[in-house]
């Protein structure tokens, strides 16, 4: 709270909007102080003229009471003298001014209803655009859908929350005054905090965005303005620039702009483009096209690379895409992002539990640098909690850059985590300090080098299990500190019989203390005995953190043969001290159970009971969301999650409980079960890359048809067709190739290829961009299986191949220059014609071959058959595939 106090004074010193941070807390002050002088005025008016005998605060009511009746006793007699009147209502009156501006300061903190002004137009005549009540409504629109995000810190998105609230503004009829009268008194109470206003523009320039809009946002609170003018392609992205401008201009003094992951700019300039970048990142994601938001939570980063919340979020879509190691390398690198150095970290990641130090409570002194970095904690925990998948990955030198990033992450990981080595070939506990970390720090690094994956994944979990429980602490301590106001704000509205809306916005949790219960006492813990199994000879799980650990996983653990009652016991003890009836901690039990299950994976009677109380735990965390969280994504639980990975296997009974689970849950009208692996694997990235050239071949056909039925064309713009067309069959070219799996970016690339050039055709195609995961009710029946889809991603890059010499060199625009230097400006309408339709029939049979209606020699004959444009004049019998310039 005392950062809410933070004036105009302390902002001018930064880099700061101009609009006023509202000082609620200090109007509200203020206003306490301003009731209790008042009710101090009345008690003392009431000396001898109690209105009711009593002690205590009967008999101190009484007396106030008694005062105010004085107060509007007529005559000084019998009444309270004149000076007494006079101080009462001058109290009274600073009192309502007081409570006045707290009013208004609270509004623009809110931040209250925004009155969205109709839009002047000062276009000159003639200029096309809509109408200006046209325009107003979408500028209306735009705003009222700039919700708000909270960050996610696993892949469970909650629900967009309200940002801005929109009020026409109150037109008083002169002429009507028995209904306008009420109107005006009740504008006595403040209920606007913002004004946004502006004039429409348009500029006779070269430049390519000729409209314009001076937008005005007016604060009511001291009167504060700002103004700018955006330009804009079209009147749709004036309006896109007007509204994101506005949010970013409100969003830095607003209760939104306290909470992550935008709490660092309070006060401060954020520029329009961060928070389109962060909005457009999670609009894509929630719509399954990772690759896209991958993109935009990059340029994100880029304008704000301290923030850890987006850090968060990158490695969130990152862990989606099956890019673990990417993951892990993005979690690692912002851990330090909240002030500690690296050696800080380790040391207070590593404290031993006996000995005290305030570095312990180093977020209970900080307690906002722990909601900041509370995702970003809990994401490099799970993943490297997962470490059957990332140590997997690891070894395969599998990632966006390779081996690379392997390389350049292997020192932080040896500074960081060197003392899971203890107890582990020749690094044990009783070598002197110094040598102990030595051979910690040099075995850690051989094995990280090496391809040993039942050593890296032994290391992994053990840091996982260290993270988890030092996770688990802080979140004690902050559960101390940092939640109860809401929790007390929370309750008052569920009493206070004015509040029509129970809010619980603001600092609550994003994990729940039974889902850090569940995760430091019972699946951390099991996954390190499944790890240590694995690996082989290794001490007990137990005797390797005595030295180091702060908490001990217990010796109930055993891997061979998990005892199921036992398991059963402890996940029912370990939520106790948070709560046992959120969606968090019955998923993370669900996980628990499905993990256990990769013990003893020839009892089938165990892993039926195993699955059962897995798919319980499931639909009692779907039944416990209320909404708050619309639970775990459905892609994520039903395709994605490493965890559950035994209830997708198909043939088993385990799965075809799942199954069931999931009809029930996310009922859809196919027949069909859906049970893809449980992480992004080539197989689904081939299948990905071949629905995304069959929308292509889509789009495609229909730019080149739309050609077709142009007469005579310019032949600088028939140039740019063959230019545009090239480089897109050499994108195809390069996508088809075995090794572009993890190049995520050539993904990206080629679709804002198409977005850019063929803005009409594409954004008419309902499904392109595809997203990379399917939607519940696209049929997967439609695809061929992944060795088909191989079969014919290499056959067509075996065409590109042999097709370079025409369709993806520059001859074709090489001859048009020459031409167009010799004087021909124009092709003609058969050439056109005739060049569009050989184009269209390639990309046309192109899609054919992809849904299987046709076969690969017919496209073949259709790349064939595409005009070659020449000098020579060739008659149509002699060639009829070149056509004459």
């Amino acid at each position: 709270m005392v950062a809410m106090f933070n004036g105009r004074a302390d902002n001018e010193r930064t880099l700061t909007a101009p609009l006023p941070a509202p000082r609620f807390v200090a109007w509200w002050v203020w206003s306490g102080i301003g009731c209790a002088g008042l009710i101090a005025a009345l008690y003392a008016a009431g000396a001898g003229r109690t209105a009711w005998a009593g002690k205590g605060v009967v008999g101190f009511l009484g007396r106030v009471f008694g005062g105010l009746g004085a107060v509007f006793t007529p005559g000084s007699h019998h009444g309270a003298s004149i000076g007494a009147r006079l101080a009462f209502f001058l109290v009274l009156l600073l009192l309502l001014y007081l409570l006045w501006r707290a009013t208004r300061a609270w509004l623009a903190y809110k931040p209250g209803a925004v009155d969205v002004q109709q839009l002047e137009d000062a276009t000159p005549e003639g200029t096309p655009k809509p109408s200006d009540i046209d325009l107003t409504a979408r500028l209306r629109r735009r705003l009222s859908d700039s919700s708000m995000y909270p960050p996610a810190t696993l892949p469970a998105q909650a629900p967009a929350e309200s940002f801005l609230e929109l009020l026409g503004d109150i037109e008083i009829d002169p002429d009507k005054l028995g209904t306008a009268l009420p109107k005006l008194l009740s504008r006595l109470r403040p209920k606007l905090a913002y004004r946004v206003s502006g004039i429409l523009q348009f500029r006779e320039s070269p430049l390519p965005d000729q409209y314009g809009a001076t937008v005005t946002v007016t604060a009511f609170l001291f009167g504060g303005s700002r103004t700018t003018t955006v330009w804009g392609s079209d009147w749709d992205d004036v309006i896109r620039k007007a509204g994101s401008w506005t949010v970013s201009t409100l969003l830095p003094v607003t209760r939104a702009g306290r909470l992550p992951p935008w709490r660092r700019w309070w006060g401060r300039e954020i520029k329009p483009e961060l928070y389109e970048a962060y909005q457009s990142a999670n609009e894509l994601s929630r719509a399954g096209r990772y690759h896209e938001a991958l993109e935009q939570y990059f340029r994100a980063v880029r304008l704000d690379p301290t923030n850890a919340a987006l850090r968060a979020e990158l490695a969130e879509t990152q862990e989606k895409m099956g890019l673990h190691i990417d993951a892990l390398d993005t979690c690692q690198r912002a851990l330090t992002l909240d002030g500690q150095s690296a050696r800080r970290y380790r040391k207070r990641l590593w404290q031993n539990r006996w000995i005290p130090h305030w570095r312990r409570l180093r977020y209970f002194r900080h307690p906002c640098l722990h909601r900041e970095m509370l995702g970003l904690r809990y994401r490099n925990s799970i993943i490297l909690g997962t470490s059957e998948t990332t140590a997997e990955q690891w070894c395969a030198h599998t990632g966006t850059n390779g081996a690379l990033t392997r390389e350049h992450l292997t020192p932080i990981l040896v500074e960081r985590y060197w003392p899971a080595a203890a107890g582990l070939h020749g690094t044990g506990a009783r070598l002197p300090r110094k040598a102990r970390k030595k051979a910690g720090q040099d075995w850690l690094r051989d094995t990280l080098q090496s391809d040993n994956e039942a050593a890296v994944r032994l290391v992994m979990q053990r840091a996982a299990l260290q993270e988890t429980a030092r996770l688990s602490a802080d979140d004690a301590w902050a559960r101390v500190w940092l939640y109860w106001p809401s929790w007390l704000w929370s309750w008052a509205r569920v009493c206070w019989p004015a509040a029509y809306h129970q809010s619980t916005r603001g600092t609550q949790p994003s994990v729940t203390r039974g889902a850090f219960q569940i995760n430091r006492r019972v699946w951390a813990p099991l996954r390190l005995a499944w790890a240590s199994t694995d690996y082989g000879s290794v001490p007990d799980p137990q005797k390797w953190r005595r030295k180091y650990a702060w908490r001990r996983p217990g010796r109930w653990l055993g891997w061979k043969r998990v005892d199921v009652p036992a398991l059963r016991r402890r996940l029912r003890i370990a939520p106790w001290i948070g709560s046992r009836h959120d969606w968090h901690t019955h998923y993370n039990s669900a996980c628990v159970y499905a993990v256990a299950m990769h013990a003893d994976r020839h009892d089938r009677p165990r892993q039926r009971k195993l699955a059962r109380y897995a798919v319980a735990h499931l639909d009692q965390a779907v039944q416990a969301t209320c909404g708050r969280a619309a639970a775990v994504e459905r892609s994520w639980m039903v395709d994605e999650d490493p965890d559950l990975a035994l209830l997708r296997r198909k043939g088993t009974r385990p799965n075809a409980l799942f199954n069931n689970f999931v009809r029930t849950v996310y009922p859809s009208a196919e027949a069909f079960e859906q049970s893809p692996p449980s992480s992004r694997s080539d197989k689904q990235l081939r299948e990905y890359d071949y629905r995304l050239l069959e929308e292509i071949a889509k789009v495609m056909q229909q730019v080149w048809n739309l050609r077709s039925e142009s007469a005579d064309v310019d032949i600088q713009h028939a140039t740019e067709w063959l230019r545009t067309e090239r480089k897109l069959w050499n994108s195809l070219h390069g996508i088809s190739a075995d090794e572009s799996n993890r190049r995520w970016q050539d993904r990206v690339t080629l679709i804002r290829y198409i977005q850019a050039n063929f803005q009409p055709m594409s954004s008419s195609s309902p499904d392109f961009p595809p997203p990379l995961v399917p939607d519940e009710t696209a049929s997967p029946n439609g695809l061929p299986a992944p060795g088909e889809i191989e079969k014919t991603l290499a056959a067509l890059h075996h065409d590109m191949e042999k097709a370079r010499a025409y369709a993806m060199s520059n001859a074709g625009q090489r001859l048009l220059r020459e031409r167009a230097a010799d004087g021909v400006t124009r092709l003609e309408t058969k050439t056109v014609r005739r060049l569009s339709t050989g184009y269209a029939a390639a990309w046309q049979t192109l899609d054919d071959w992809l849904e299987g209606e046709t076969g690969h020699t017919a496209f073949r004959h259709a790349l064939r058959d595409v005009p070659r444009l020449t000098r020579r004049r060739v008659t149509a019998l002699r060639d009829g595939k070149r056509l004459r310039i």
